[in-house]
């Protein structure tokens, strides 16, 4: 609504100036505050960077309290992901500048205010316009907007400006107040020096804001990564700041003293129902808080989870025609990354296109004993293909898969063309909710309805089938089966030293190569940690062979199994390329259903790709024991699975699910631009 429309709508309660509606909007206010006092604000000018999670509730509850004059900044847009506490998310304003938003919304409560606006956000250039004519600052930058805040400190510090900074943490809010003329400055106060990594820096702050840490009692800290940038927030807790900051800023403006700048600090937890306020000498360099940054420091790496985090979606127009966005391929192409692969080797390379992507396979990325003619490659990138189809009708895509590409490693070209009448299948929302589980499920019966529904997952992909066991019996029979193939594994020098190359064995390594998978990943606990770490060299590892170290790895995988609820095999037709592709969609569709359904998902790889290598070089690539182990095993297996008698069939993937505890350790992807392949 206009201003004039309110000015209209003023008049008919007989307000016609600033002056007259001053004295009647804020007429509760006189008793704690006076009428002088009130002139004295709204001749005030507050400078807010940020309309987000706590910005927007600064604003109108300093707008509430009569101040007549703001320096506004922000330059993103509200989304869906802003609703559970930023004051002016709305479905109506979705997409929308928030700056834009935040202003109607003052102006609507007192038309009559002065409001400059930065709606590219502050930075070096426009800092001092910022600043302005500023009264006083109301910090409400993102948490982890930690450079342009540092120099909005030293530069308002420099002007003669007060700046307060609440954080919401936990259910509570903790307060600070820089002073221009005494008390410590932000690098003094929070210890920050040169060369600091971010992740250092989010602790500092983190530290310096709130010494007690309240939050951390009830806290899942595992939601907490300084290293990734984010943690989590609540309505409860930005409401608080704003109170805060808004006391203190009444305070300051109206020089009613008793100003405590840091090292004083603040914090109030209502869940906890207490409230701090005590002053750190030294600020961070208290020997306290060094220590103390050093326990935090451990226990968030401790409890840190390994996870994907889903892109955010890109906005879809009513009509985008043949030129696809680049953004959305993307998106498309940050699906298909989240596939599964073997020991996550990632062999895979895309080519963004006009409205196409093409899938190539990257052969050097998984040259291993295991990925018998590249089969284990060609399996991962069906359910990369699956991924990327499943992730394109979400967005109202329809897709077409072509194969049989002449190139040797062009795999496939995914053409997209947008279709209001494309079929959304919801098991898109759990591409980056799956992952692979290798701790202990539940035994428990599995239902009729959850086995026609895994079989119903796969029919869209042509000759593929699945075949489960759920009795316990045959579960025991094929643990048994599955612990025998696996010491083979252990047994191999090629396939130890492969192992130990693709596992990380510290959270920093794991961040920093992104594939393979971290130690904590395989569940093996502080003593299997132990024993993987002591026999990294093959020498080691064979000497604690002969001494049935085999036996023990083994015993891993039959355990795994009986306490399983079940246990599946998908398979194809035959064993072409084009069988392996169409497996690998059929298989990603399964772990998709079952991680939608709320069953865990173990992928029992290597009995699998084992009898593949058999079955193509009839065992001359195993010694001749194994060779004959295998040959045992095959016959056993086929009793289990009796539709293995059909020598052409393509062994996909034998896997086991059940009810259990959500791993905290997943595996992490390469960043899309290093996969993204030159046409």
């Amino acid at each position: 609504m206009p201003i004039q429309s309110y000015l209209e709508k003023l008049g008919t309660y007989g307000i016609f100036s600033q002056k007259e509606y001053h004295a009647e909007a804020f007429s509760r206010n006189i008793g704690l505050l006076s009428s002088e006092e009130q002139e004295i604000l709204a001749k005030s000018r507050i400078a807010i960077p940020g309309m987000g999670g706590v910005g927007g509730g600064h604003l109108i509850t300093m707008v509430r309290t009569g101040i007549g004059k703001f320096n506004l900044a922000d330059f993103d847009r509200y989304e869906p992901a802003n609703i559970n506490r930023q004051f002016g998310a709305r479905v109506p304003d979705f997409d929308r500048p928030k700056l834009e938003v935040m202003k109607e919304q003052a102006l609507s409560i007192n038309p009559f205010l002065e409001i400059n606006e930065f709606p590219g956000g502050i930075n070096d250039e426009n800092m001092d316009a910022f600043l302005d004519g500023v009264s006083l600052v109301i910090d409400a930058l993102d948490f982890f907007a930690f450079d342009i805040r540092r120099q909005l400190f030293k530069r308002a510090r420099e002007k003669g400006l007060h700046v307060i900074t609440a954080g919401p943490l936990g259910f509570g809010s903790a307060m600070l107040v820089f002073a221009p003329d005494k008390g410590m400055a932000f690098d003094e106060y929070f210890n920050i020096v040169e060369n600091m990594k971010p992740e250092d820096q989010y602790l500092a702050f983190a530290l310096g804001l709130a010494p007690k840490a309240l939050q951390f009692k009830y806290m899942d800290t595992s939601k907490v990564s300084f290293k990734a940038g984010k943690g989590p927030s609540l309505n409860i807790a930005c409401q608080l700041c704003t109170g805060m900051a808004g006391t203190e800023a009444v305070r300051i403006l109206l020089g009613k003293g008793g100003i405590k700048p840091v090292p004083y600090y603040f914090q109030f937890d209502p869940y906890l129902r207490k409230y701090c306020s005590k002053k750190l000498n030294m600020g961070n360099k208290h020997p306290w808080q060094r220590i103390k940054a050093k326990l935090v420091k451990i226990m968030l790496d401790r409890n840190a989870r390994i996870e994907p985090e889903e892109p955010e979606r890109p906005r879809i127009t009513a009509e985008e025609g043949d030129q696809i966005r680049p953004d959305i391929l993307d998106y498309i192409i940050r699906a298909g990354i989240q596939a599964p692969s073997g020991d996550n080797a990632q062999p895979w390379k895309f080519v963004r296109g006009d409205g196409e992507i093409v899938l190539y396979l990257n052969p050097e990325a998984d040259r291993s004993f295991f990925n018998v003619n590249q089969a284990a490659s060609h399996i991962s990138c069906g359910a990369a293909i699956e991924n990327m189809k499943l992730a394109a009708a979400k967005l109202g895509f329809r897709t077409e898969i072509q194969y049989g590409l002449s190139h040797a490693d062009k795999i496939a070209v995914l053409k997209f063309s947008q279709d209001s009448g494309v079929k959304k299948d919801e098991l898109a929302d759990y591409i980056w909710k799956r992952n692979t589980n290798r701790k202990l499920f539940k035994q428990e019966s599995v239902s009729s309805g959850l086995i026609k529904e895994l079989n119903d997952s796969i029919k869209p992909i042509k000759d593929t089938e699945i075949h489960f066991i759920t009795d316990c019996a045959k579960l025991e029979a094929l643990a048994g089966l599955v612990a025998r193939a696996d010491r083979i594994r252990t047994e191999r020098q090629d396939l130890h030293e492969h192992l130990v190359s693709m596992i990380r064995f510290s959270l920093d390594e794991a961040m920093e190569k992104r594939d393979g998978f971290y130690i904590k990943n395989l569940e093996a606990g502080a003593d299997g940690e132990l024993f993987l770490k002591i026999t990294k060299s093959w020498g080691v590892m064979n000497a604690a062979n002969k001494l049935g170290a085999g036996k023990v790895v083994a015993n891993a995988a039959f355990k795994g199994f009986i306490n399983s609820a079940g246990a599946g095999l998908v398979l194809a037709k035959g064993r072409s390329r084009e069988d392996f592709l169409n497996g690998g969609r059929a298989l990603e569709r399964v772990w998709l259903s079952l991680t939608r359904a709320g069953y865990q998902f173990q992928p029992m790889t290597a009995i699998t790709l084992f009898f593949l290598r058999l079955h193509q070089d009839g065992g001359k690539k195993f010694s001749k024991p194994h060779a004959r182990m295998l040959d045992t095993l095959w016959i056993d297996y086929q009793k289990l699975f009796p539709v293995l008698k059909n020598s052409e069939t393509g062994l996909i993937m034998l896997f086991r699910f059940g009810r259990g505890e959500i791993p905290r350790h997943g595996t992490l992807r390469f960043e899309k631009k290093s996969l993204i392949k030159k046409s």
